[in-house]
């Protein structure tokens, strides 16, 4: 039973150094999919996207749209406030660990059937929901990467 127990042993190392020897080669451990710049924000290489960095608000709908359109930052423009699609994957991107986060983030998307209602992204879960746009939130704003 000892001498079973030490192959399998032996099997299950070599195995975690070959896998790992395969994810080195392949670049998949080196390859970070955030770019973290200096200019307060971070480029998800694999959305394409840039991100604010810090968190803005609380602030109502409106507010966080004109916040998001008149955005100047890391010398860019263009800036907007994302879709609830796209929030959703930032929750579920590791780019997030390299952000300021609170709990719940204004995107642009509208509830359809009453438009006085706008998607939220709640962070401390990863689920959306609507709200009234007067209430306040906080703003993360994107844009293209490039």
């Amino acid at each position: 039973m000892k001498k079973a127990f030490g192959n399998l042993l032996r099997i299950m190392v070599l195995a975690t150094i070959l896998s790992l020897a395969g994810l080195v080669m392949s670049g998949a451990v080196m390859a970070w999919p955030c770019k973290v710049s200096h200019d307060g924000t971070v480029t998800d290489k694999v959305s394409g996207l840039m991100w604010q960095q810090e968190t803005a608000g609380p602030m109502n709908w409106d507010a966080a749209m004109n916040y998001a359109a008149g955005l100047n930052l890391g010398g860019k423009t263009g800036w907007r406030l994302p879709t609830k699609e796209e929030l959703v994957g930032l929750y579920l991107s590791p780019c997030k660990v390299r952000m300021s986060v609170g709990d719940c983030y204004w995107s642009s998307t509208l509830h359809a059937p009453d438009t006085s209602y706008a998607w939220i992204v709640n962070f401390s879960i990863g689920l959306g929901s609507t709200n009234v746009k007067p209430r306040r939130y906080f703003v993360r704003a994107v844009r293209p990467g490039q």
